[in-house]
């Protein structure tokens, strides 16, 4: 949140207050000589003999505090902050945990490297955007639905576990219809969400990624898609102990990318991958729509101020300075 003023050439009548203060200064000096060469002070104590002293200045002070804030009303102060509409901060992070993410290419896994990259994209979304977690290998979970609870998310994540087989159509469908539904009272032509998918492989089960696609696509969602690993990928088949090769396949997401107006990217290290959640982070701003500059204007606060101010100096003025109670 930053302030500002509507109208900041107003307040140049500050230095209006200023040369008051000053005047107010330079008669105080032109009174004290004054009083100095009266010859009889004696009999000046018994004609006045309770001067206001101090509790004169903290008058002068307070109405000038006073004025100086109407003067600072008279410019209009204002708040600026910004607000994103419930139906533009929405992003799912789609979650390979298919078993071919045990891969050791990637160190210290696929699974590992990617669990870390994604609490960091996480930690790197604005705080007003709704985050929800999707994993997915043979079947489809939501993790955690969006949320603006990034405790809720880092637990999901944590929570992962991996299993058999990958289901990115099926993941997508579920996806969309997580988006649509927690959309339903949007009216205006605003995508429901974005979701951000990774994973190393390609479906082997359910729906096809291209029908998954359309349905995003058809919901006006863009899907953002990372390919993480390496052509040399290798698992160990833990009913038959045998190795198997996982290589990395990026067309079935490059496909996804294409069909929603989306991006795909590819990342075979840790660091790459940071790199490519960074990336999407930046491209999401256009995503999800412009921010809504909220300007609350605080005039009234500080008129409230200034007119409570001058008013204790008027009460003070007839109690302290006039005998008056």
């Amino acid at each position: 949140m930053t302030s500002d003023f509507l109208d900041p050439e107003r307040l140049w009548l500050l230095l209006v207050v200023l040369a008051l203060a000053v005047v107010y200064v330079v008669v105080l000096r032109w009174r004290s000589r004054a009083t100095v060469r009266f010859t009889q002070v004696d009999l000046l104590d018994k004609v006045a003999p309770r001067r206001p002293r101090w509790r004169r200045h903290v008058v002068a002070g307070i109405q000038l505090l006073g004025l100086s804030v109407a003067v600072v009303a008279i410019a209009r102060p204002v708040d600026h902050s910004t607000e994103r509409t419930r139906s533009e901060g929405r992003i799912l992070v789609m979650f390979d945990v298919s078993l071919s993410m045990d891969a050791a290419d990637v160190a210290p896994n696929r699974f590992e490297a990617a669990r870390e990259a994604a609490r960091d994209f996480v930690d790197a979304v604005d705080p007003d955007v709704e985050v929800g977690l999707v994993s997915f290998s043979g079947s489809v979970n939501v993790e955690v639905s969006p949320t603006l609870n990034r405790g809720a998310m880092s637990r999901g994540i944590d929570g992962l576990e991996l299993a058999e087989s990958t289901a990115i159509g099926d993941a997508l469908t579920a996806g969309t219809n997580l988006l649509t539904n927690s959309d339903e009272d949007n009216t205006d032509d605003i995508a429901p969400g974005v979701m951000v998918l990774l994973s190393d492989g390609e479906t082997t089960v359910g729906r096809l990624t291209s029908d998954g696609a359309a349905d995003a696509a058809e919901a006006g969602i863009p899907v953002f898609t990372i390919a993480f690993g390496t052509p040399a990928g290798t698992i160990i088949d833990p009913a038959s102990g045998e190795i198997v090769p996982v290589p990395v396949r990026p067309a079935d997401l490059e496909l996804v990318a294409d069909t929603t107006g989306g991006q795909a990217f590819e990342a075979q290290t840790g660091g790459e991958l940071a790199d490519a959640y960074e990336q999407i982070a930046d491209s999401l701003g256009e995503t999800l729509g412009e921010e809504i500059d909220i300007v609350t204007e605080l005039t009234w606060k500080w008129a409230l101020a200034a007119f409570l101010l001058l008013s204790l100096a008027w009460a003070l003025s007839l109690w302290w300075l006039r005998g008056m109670v």
